[in-house]
């Protein structure tokens, strides 16, 4: 049996070393990711969802850019929510997902965002372990 911490923790391990694997350079996406939390506290939830999935929108294909860091941090979050059935997350429909967010009531927005600082704050740490000295 593993704590919500524990789990919190192994999710964001895999999306830290999948991320590693997809843009090799861990210390531009480590520096972005440290800077979430800040974001969500500023704008909220659903502003940095938007934001992050807007970064990762490739307008002139109408695709979004899945080695961007943008795309892996939304990925990394959204996967993580709907694991623990807070929101649904569709890959091919990650606009939904923002959609879903805005037809919530206030407390239960606070509690995914919340759950999503604490998400961030263990991405964050692990993100750092695949930084490389030069």
């Amino acid at each position: 049996m593993k704590s919500l911490s524990q789990e919190r923790s192994a999710f964001a391990y895999e999306k830290a070393k999948s991320a590693f694997k997809k843009i090799g350079s861990m210390k531009e996406f480590s520096s972005f990711v440290a800077g979430l939390p800040a974001m969500i506290l500023q704008n909220g939830l659903g502003h940095t969802l938007c934001f992050l999935l807007a970064k990762a929108a490739n307008q002139g294909d109408n695709k979004y850019k899945k080695d961007d860091k943008h795309w892996l941090a939304f990925e990394a979050l959204a996967e993580w929510l709907k694991e623990r059935g807070m929101l649904s997350f569709d890959i091919n429909k990650p606009a939904d997902l923002i959609e879903e967010i805005t037809k919530k009531g206030v407390l239960e927005v606070i509690a995914i965002q919340e759950e999503a600082l604490r998400f961030l704050e263990w991405f964050k740490v692990v993100s750092k372990v695949f930084v490389e000295d030069k």
